[in-house]
């Protein structure tokens, strides 16, 4: 069995200077994740003047959206909605909003109960830049 080398002082400080290349490298790319635009975006949703007790909002740019971001999404839980507890944030501009409503009323068949509109509830938003809580309401 051969004797492992030593290494020397000089090949000890490049391994070093390697490790600390690939830590600062890693610190980089997480620094840089939140680097894509998108803001949390939260407020409340209702249907016939009232709140929608569970569901998700969807956030779908339009095609004329000029930074062509991802899709956005929140769970809503009692007529409420933040994607910075469970989603994705949008990009300032226009979207396509879709709305799945249910009754809150969980089963084995039905997790999130039964639907409240069997239409589809859609509207289109401008979402502005400033982060203030959207209403989403649907008659």
């Amino acid at each position: 069995m051969a004797a492992k080398p030593l290494l020397t002082d000089g090949a000890r400080n490049m391994k070093i200077s390697h490790s600390l290349l690939v830590v600062s490298a890693f610190g980089l790319f997480l620094a840089g994740c939140g680097g894509d635009g998108l803001k949390d975006v939260s407020g409340t949703v209702s249907l016939k003047g009232k709140a929608v007790p569970k569901g998700m909002v969807w956030f779908d740019p339009a095609s004329s959206h000029p930074a062509k971001p991802v899709q956005g999404y929140a769970f809503i839980e009692e007529g409420k909605f933040d994607s910075k507890t469970k989603g994705r944030g949008v990009a300032k501009g226009p979207y396509l909003v879709r709305v799945e409503a249910f009754d809150g009323k969980s089963s084995s068949e039905f997790p999130y109960g039964k639907q409240l509109s069997t239409q589809s509830l859609e509207t289109n938003l401008e979402i502005p830049a400033d982060g203030n809580p959207l209403t989403i309401s649907f008659k």
